[in-house]
């Protein structure tokens, strides 16, 4: 290979191992940014619970409960996609690359290693489907179903049912994300 050409080689190298590294970099905020949307999400819910457990609030504030949750599993959703999108990326367009101006293959395997090998293992990631199957979805349907009771006014079943269609809406969300990613 002449100098120019090693040289433009290694520019391409250079370029794809950057880019790497960036959103590699990226993908590491964006899991920060899902643990602190899934723990405020966590800790939201609870205080509500509390107090409506503790009865120094009427029932019906678990009406809130849907509205902060949706809007927070929608949050966490949109990193799921993103993050999914850049792993695609990287696998499918960086690796390629990177193995080929270093002719090997083992030089950039671990995304290729945790689609082929991780995560076609139904359990690889069943710790996380029950996490959000508890949280996501089974935590504003408990505060729909616990404020029916305490529901005097026009309003109660206005906030209500608007509750109950994010619920639904965020569902079907999670459904139609979880086919195409999750799983595997």
């Amino acid at each position: 290979m002449s100098t120019t050409a090693d040289e433009s080689a290694r520019r391409v190298l250079d370029a794809a191992l950057a880019e790497f590294v960036a959103l590699r970099n990226e993908l590491d905020e964006i899991g920060r940014g899902q643990r602190t949307v899934m723990n405020l999400n966590i800790s939201v819910t609870t205080a509500i619970a509390a107090f409506v457990l503790s009865q120094r609030v009427a029932p019906q504030l678990l009406l809130v409960i849907p509205y902060v949750s949706v809007a927070l599993g929608l949050l966490y959703q949109t990193y799921t996609i993103h993050a999914q999108h850049m792993g695609e990326y990287i696998n499918g367009r960086l690796r390629p690359v990177i193995t080929e101006k270093c002719e090997d293959a083992r030089v950039f395997g671990w995304e290729n290693y945790i689609r082929t090998t991780v995560y076609q293992t139904g359990w690889s990631q069943a710790p996380m489907r029950m996490a959000f199957a508890l949280i996501i979805p089974i935590v504003p349907l408990v505060g729909l179903i616990w404020a029916i009771p305490s529901m005097n006014f026009a309003w109660h079943w206005l906030a209500w049912s608007g509750g109950a269609l994010l619920y639904l809406g965020q569902l079907v969300s999670w459904v139609l994300l979880s086919r195409k990613f999750l799983w595997v």
